[in-house]
């Protein structure tokens, strides 16, 4: 594991459910490597509901070990949709936060 410095992991292109297992195992990486990680997600191309559900998964599997997963400025346009349309930024969401913090 790396020191104290905020790892980037950038998303980019398709990471809907065709690509799931591929962007899970690139959190599970950066999770188990890193303390902290932030996610830099403007350059996704394509996103759906399992993206925002992988996420929030990887977001707790880093919780849990004590370590932490944010976001690097706010969801790309292309997360920022399905965000919208699925109700995740709602703040009665308990999870609204976690997309909302540097928006």
């Amino acid at each position: 594991m790396t020191g104290s410095s905020t790892f980037t992991l950038v998303l980019t292109g398709d990471v809907s459910v065709k690509s799931a297992q591929d962007m899970l195992g690139r959190l599970k990486e950066a999770v188990a490597e890193h303390a902290a990680v932030a996610l830099d997600t403007r350059d996704i191309a394509q996103a759906d509901v399992t993206t925002v559900q992988t996420l929030l998964a990887a977001r707790a599997k880093a919780e849990a070990l004590g370590k932490s997963l944010t976001l690097k400025g706010p969801p790309g346009p292309k997360l920022q949709a399905v965000l919208e349309g699925a109700g995740f930024l709602n703040p009665a969401q308990p999870t609204a936060r976690f997309w909302t913090e540097h928006i």
